[in-house]
């Protein structure tokens, strides 16, 4: 019996590439906001340091990162904090993720979206989005 896998649906694992990325959480629309940006520095070899936010230019609402990941196939082993603010999520007040977090690049997109996707408030779906 032979057995066919396809991959057709799965492109290969992006490379990590240096400097500047478009970064955001779709609270922040960038349809009207640019997205935000974050700084990808090479630390030793396969570690990298990600800095950055998106903030709104109307609003306070803002999304911060910081912190090294590893790239294991089409995942990010991400190790710091993701602080996010929507005024009208989570009483308004500021959403921390501290620790180790996963971000993943599903199928053919051009993004690694953060995994642990839960607000604060213990209902609401972030989609918080580092561009290739």
């Amino acid at each position: 019996m032979l057995l066919f896998i396809s991959m057709g649906s799965f492109a290969q694992p992006p490379a990590i590439r240096n400097g500047v990325h478009p970064f955001q959480i779709q609270w922040i629309s960038f349809d009207q906001t640019p997205a935000g940006k974050v700084v990808i520095k090479p630390l030793s070899k396969g570690i990298y340091s990600i800095e950055g936010e998106q903030r709104s230019p109307v609003t306070t609402d803002y999304v911060t990162i910081a912190g090294t990941f590893t790239q294991q196939g089409r995942e990010l082993l991400f190790d710091g904090t993701i602080v996010s603010q929507v005024s009208y999520l989570n009483d308004g007040k500021p959403c921390q993720r501290k620790g180790p977090q996963v971000f993943k690049a599903s199928g053919t997109r051009k993004y690694w979206r953060l995994q642990q996707m839960l607000n604060c408030d213990g209902e609401t779906t972030d989609y918080i989005d580092i561009f290739f």
